[in-house]
């Protein structure tokens, strides 16, 4: 049984990727980044939506998005946080938005997702190197203040090893910082269930139950200085994970 989840999850990955994400991924390549977002932006929403509930055999349960309408739009505004867990939050978080994240380099490595992933803005960054950091964080500068294109982190650095995010004092603040320095709107995102969606082994765990809840937009304008507005951030993130685990931690515990 364990088998044919996994040939199933292969199956649909695959279709996902050069059925709904190639075709308009190419389309879109010969224009700028913020035409190629409107373009491929409802492609990923949709595959990302077929490979968790057809691929990892997932259920999501709660989507919430507290955002003000002016921060809806395509491609989004502002600067996206969140927890990570999995390599399953960047599926549960384009069924919600999509501002290109800034992710590992290795990601973007993977045959046809990594170049998917780059014509869509991903900025790829090798944590080790910190060289690769200042350029990313111009880019990302760049993008926001300039371009006014959404960017999404995860100030968490690298996936949580613990179930619970990481406190306040563990994540990295630099883009916060920047969004506080230059008045950018940051908007929070919890995220509950993804780490359960594949095993230490590497398979699929079918009947995992997720969530996620974009928050209302937090702004810098509304706090004394950076630590007060950083921490406000990263506590709604907390808050919205501990509200998830209630809710969907007893449907994940078999």
């Amino acid at each position: 049984m364990q088998i044919l989840i996994q040939i199933k999850a292969i199956v649909v990955a695959l279709g996902v990727l050069l059925f709904i994400l190639l075709p308009p991924c190419i389309l879109a390549l010969p224009f700028s980044l913020r035409i190629r977002l409107k373009i491929v932006s409802p492609a990923w929403a949709f595959g990302s939506k077929l490979m968790l509930r057809f691929g990892c055999q997932s259920f999501v349960d709660i989507q919430r998005d507290e955002r003000s309408q002016d921060f809806k739009g395509t491609p989004p505004y502002g600067l996206y946080v969140a927890n990570h867990q999995s390599f399953i939050d960047i599926p549960l978080i384009t069924t919600m938005y999509q501002a290109p994240p800034i992710m590992k380099k290795e990601i973007l490595r993977i045959p046809i997702f990594g170049w998917l992933g780059w014509i869509s803005g991903a900025m790829p960054v090798s944590r080790s190197k910190v060289h690769s950091r200042k350029k990313v964080f111009d880019q990302a500068k760049e993008r926001i203040l300039i371009k006014r294109i959404g960017i999404q982190v995860y100030p968490e650095g690298t996936r949580s090893r613990d179930t619970h995010p990481k406190s306040y004092d563990q994540i990295k603040r630099t883009l916060l910082v920047f969004a506080y320095n230059e008045k950018i709107p940051v908007i929070p995102t919890s995220l509950y269930g993804t780490r359960g969606v594949i095993n230490s082994r590497g398979f699929i765990r079918p009947g995992r139950h997720l969530g996620v809840i974009v928050h209302q937009e937090i702004l810098p304008e509304n706090f004394k200085n950076s630590d007060e507005f950083c921490r406000a951030v990263w506590d709604k993130v907390i808050e919205g994970y501990e509200e998830l685990m209630v809710k969907l931690g007893p449907l994940n515990e078999n």
